[in-house]
C-alpha cells in the first residue's frame, strides 16, 4: 500500500492522484557527503608528514577539521610559543605539504 504525506485540496489522494509517495522522497540526512569524505581522509593522510606542532598550527591556521580559524596572535597565546615561532611552525609545515603535493 502506497502512504502519502499530505492531503490535496479535495481531501485525501488516491493511488490514482498525481502525488509523491514517501517511498519516493529521500531523506537528506541519511545522504552521505563524498566529496567531504574524500576530502577528510586525503587531508588526514597529507597531515601525517607534519609534526605534532606544525599539525597544529596549520589545523589552527586555516580551520582544518571544522575549528575556528585563528591567527597568529591568538596561536602565540594559545600555545605559549613565540609569534616567531608560530609563524616558524607553519611555514615549515606549509613547505611540507607543497612538497608533497607536488611529488
Amino acid at each position: 500500500m502506497t502512504q502519502y504525506l499530505w492531503p490535496g485540496d479535495a481531501g485525501w489522494p488516491t493511488p490514482e492522484a498525481d502525488t509523491t509517495p514517501v517511498t519516493e522522497i529521500s531523506d537528506p540526512r541519511g545522504e552521505i557527503d563524498l566529496d567531504a569524505v574524500c576530502l577528510h581522509a586525503a587531508q588526514a593522510h597529507l597531515l601525517d608528514d607534519l609534526s605534532p606542532l606544525e599539525r597544529t598550527v596549520v589545523c589552527a591556521r586555516f580551520g582544518l577539521d571544522g575549528a575556528r580559524v585563528r591567527s597568529i596572535k591568538e596561536l602565540h597565546v594559545e600555545l605559549g610559543l613565540t609569534r616567531h615561532q608560530v609563524r616558524e611552525a607553519l611555514e615549515t609545515g606549509l613547505c611540507k605539504l607543497r612538497a608533497r603535493l607536488a611529488a
